[in-house]
């Protein structure tokens, strides 16, 4: 994979670790692309439509919390919660059709070690730890890659529209993006 670091380093949430030490930045994303490049490819495309599910909820949460014009309801921002926070939590994906899709127990230990960098970063406010998710997140987006991403976006569309709305998941789609042209 050739990734353009520097691109990476304009990205708004990276921006402050890679000033901060470049080449340690750039050496933590690279330990987890290591890691993430042994996974299979039916597991990433699994693990990249929970992440998308995880983005696209995170708009929708902040853009309620800022009071965003655009934010959805209450109870329609609740439901976007409890949909990706339950597909987290209980390591499966419930689609339209009744299929479900469930992970290995080796991706469910992937995907509560992310879980549980998130709230030590975000809930716990551990800088150390935000700066980790940040590169664990970056290693994500590189090894799923555009069209997995794009995949998976279509995927919460068909299943999801209704609820985070064309608005949301193309904000979702926006927010990645980034990451995505630097590869």
């Amino acid at each position: 994979m050739n990734i353009n670091w520097h691109k990476l380093a304009e990205i708004k949430e990276l921006k402050p670790y890679f000033e901060n030490d470049f080449n340690k930045f750039q050496e933590k994303i690279e330990n987890y692309l290591i890691i993430w490049s042994e996974i299979n490819s039916e597991d990433l495309d699994k693990l990249a439509l929970l992440r998308a599910l995880e983005v696209t909820n995170g708009c929708t949460q902040w853009a309620y919390r800022r009071g965003d014009q655009e934010c959805l309801s209450i109870d329609q921002t609740r439901e976007c919660m409890k949909l990706s926070m339950g597909s987290i939590k209980n390591k499966k994906i419930l689609l339209k059709d009744g299929k479900v899709i469930l992970f290995s127990s080796e991706m469910e230990n992937l995907i509560q070690e992310g879980r549980e960098l998130y709230i030590s970063a975000f809930k716990e406010n551990l800088p150390e730890k935000e700066e980790e998710f940040y590169a664990l997140s970056t290693c994500q987006f590189l090894t799923y890659g555009q069209n997995r991403m794009d995949k998976s976006f279509d995927i919460i569309q068909d299943n999801y529209g209704h609820l985070f709305t064309d608005f949301f998941i193309n904000k979702g789609k926006r927010y990645v993006q980034p990451y995505l042209d630097a590869i």
